[in-house]
């Protein structure tokens, strides 16, 4: 199984949409069909890779609580703060894929 790219998405999205076209221009059903199924590939494949990023940065935000708790109550600022960068890059990266 591979991980699901948005980039990848997008590529099989627009070839598939193209194929598509080209099939209907030029009475082509067969490649009209294969466009019509890269199309909707690519857009499984898509809304995949958003249901990851945003778990990874769910799973960033909670680590990054949780370190930053344990560190602020032993004392450990230095760890307290990169704690707290991970808890935002968290953040950040779940808004990104909402």
């Amino acid at each position: 199984m591979t991980i699901p790219s948005k980039t990848d998405a997008k590529a099989d999205q627009f070839i598939g949409t193209v194929k598509e076209n080209v099939g209907s221009a030029v009475g082509n059903e067969r490649l009209r069909g294969e466009g019509k199924a890269q199309h909707g590939q690519g857009q499984v494949e898509e809304q995949a890779a958003t249901t990851l990023g945003y778990v990874q940065g769910l799973t960033s935000q909670v680590t990054g609580a949780v370190q930053g708790a344990v560190n602020s109550l032993v004392g450990n600022n230095s760890g307290e703060a990169s704690a707290k960068v991970e808890q935002k890059k968290g953040e950040a990266q779940k808004e990104i894929n909402s």
